[in-house]
């Protein structure tokens, strides 16, 4: 049924596409817990397939374009995709007439690096670090999501999602009032994802 939600595990895909070229990209993969039933999907040229690490078949989903309004057979467009997701899943690639266009491979995790929250930036002081140690380097396939919650809220803000290395700024303005903030770190290889750190500031 069109328009339900489903759960579970998944991954939200987004890229582009180029049929006369044969060619496209697959800009970035997210997990996601919550999706919406596709419509039944069409027969058509561009597929996302996804794969182990020995190369079996797990999937082989036709891709909804997306163009623009007033060009709506244009050759060159974008896409938006949900694909289910498991532990055996290694890849996906984006295939157009069944040339292989881009390939997106699960990242390689690593063990948590020692994250911290750093003092007030001295120059601007409602800016708190999120502090990575020098050693981090970035690794391919691998992104990490900042979010926060004042101290009487259940509900977790987004500050900043596909960062490469866990580094980035609190602006303490944005939780008025607030006497603490809880903020997490969110560990993803594309398909899963996981908390790799929480502490609280308390002003």
């Amino acid at each position: 049924m069109e328009n339900e939600l489903i759960f579970g595990q998944y991954a939200h895909v987004a890229g582009t596409f180029d049929l006369s070229a044969k060619s496209g990209t697959i800009d970035y993969v997210t997990p996601i817990k919550t999706a919406q039933r596709a419509a039944e999907a069409p027969t058509g040229t561009i597929h996302l397939i996804g794969e182990s690490d020995d190369q079996k078949r797990l999937f082989d989903q036709v891709v909804h374009p997306q163009r623009n309004s007033c060009a709506p057979n244009a050759a060159q467009g974008t896409f938006e995709a949900v694909i289910p997701v498991n532990p055996s899943l290694g890849s996906i690639r984006l295939e157009i007439d069944g040339k292989i266009a881009a390939v997106f491979r699960r990242g390689q995790k690593v063990p948590a690096a020692s994250l911290s929250l750093g003092p007030p930036d001295p120059a601007r002081p409602h800016r708190v670090m999120v502090n990575a140690p020098p050693s981090q380097v970035a690794i391919e396939g691998v992104t990490y999501t900042v979010q926060a919650k004042p101290g009487d809220s259940e509900t977790w803000q987004t500050l900043a999602v596909g960062l490469p290395v866990p580094h980035t700024s609190l602006d303490v303005n944005q939780f008025p009032g607030a006497k603490s903030v809880e903020v997490r770190v969110l560990q993803s290889d594309g398909f899963f994802e996981e908390q790799i750190f929480q502490e609280t500031k308390h002003f």
